[in-house]
């Protein structure tokens, strides 16, 4: 039985015009077919909006004397004042007609819906994975500004360190004893171990044309003592660092190298102060 078909019996199913062979035909299609038994449901409810918004009618009140006239004389009027026969057997299809095209509506309206429903329930799927995206980007944000509440709490604990620190107690004074045959003068210099830097104060006589005062760095991490720069003439005061880095300094030491400086203590030293 094709879709049309089943769509014609279930209108005259409804209306009551089926019996016999096709009735029961009818109704094992129905036992057997789920969205049938939807279909005439819907058909159902549709036949009984029809017959209720239909508006009813009071007969006459000389066609009702007519009627009990005829009942009572029991006899056929005559010819002339016969009333015309209609016939109404198109009446159910017209109606089974409307009712399919009811539930043509309906059914459209009902894939329309659906329709309108599954792209609600992708747009959701989307905003459900935004969300999860969105709280993965949340943890993380989270993680990193604990991260960063640490690392802060780390520095002020070390600046706090650094503060209550007496830079002046850990700066380490050196006098410098001059050596024989060096001028007279007095030299002396601070070293500060935790800038790893250090100043000279001395007041050293102008040095030969082509020599210069080179000071030194003597450590136990090298063997050959350690470039602290040229010593300029006439100069009080002179601030150093080592070429390279050094942790610990075990003396300071000065000598006269030719102009410019040497890599390593050519001259002889004429000032040494141990720390």
């Amino acid at each position: 039985m094709s879709p049309e078909e089943r769509e014609e019996l279930a209108s005259l199913y409804v209306l009551g015009a089926l019996e016999g062979d096709e009735l029961a035909a009818f109704e094992r299609e129905l036992a057997g077919h789920p969205e049938l038994a939807v279909l005439v449901t819907e058909l159902e409810r549709a036949s009984t909006i029809l017959a209720t918004s239909v508006p009813q009618h009071k007969a006459p009140e000389g066609m009702r004397q007519s009627v009990f006239q005829r009942i009572r004389s029991q006899t056929d009027p005559p010819e002339s004042v016969r009333l015309p026969t209609f016939s109404f057997g198109w009446v159910p299809w017209a109606i089974a007609a409307s009712l399919a095209i009811c539930c043509v509506l309906l059914w459209n309206e009902k894939s329309r819906l659906s329709a309108a429903i599954a792209s609600v329930e992708k747009e959701n799927q989307s905003l459900v994975g935004l969300i999860a995206s969105l709280d993965a980007e949340r943890v993380r944000l989270e993680s990193r500004v604990s991260t960063l509440e640490k690392e802060n709490k780390n520095l002020q604990v070390r600046v706090a360190s650094l503060e209550e620190r007496d830079p002046l107690r850990e700066i380490q004074p050196v006098t410098l004893t001059a050596q024989p045959g060096a001028p007279t003068a007095e030299v002396m210099a601070l070293w500060d171990p935790y800038r790893r830097a250090g100043a000279l104060h001395a007041k050293l006589p102008e040095p030969a044309p082509d020599k210069d005062y080179q000071l030194w760095i003597i450590t136990p991490e090298s063997k050959q003592p350690v470039d602290a720069g040229v010593i300029p003439a006439f100069s009080d005061c002179l601030t150093f660092t080592a070429t390279r880095p050094v942790n610990q300094v075990a003396a300071l030491a000065i000598s006269v190298e030719p102009k410019g400086g040497s890599t390593s203590p050519r001259g002889p030293v004429i000032f040494l102060g141990k720390l």
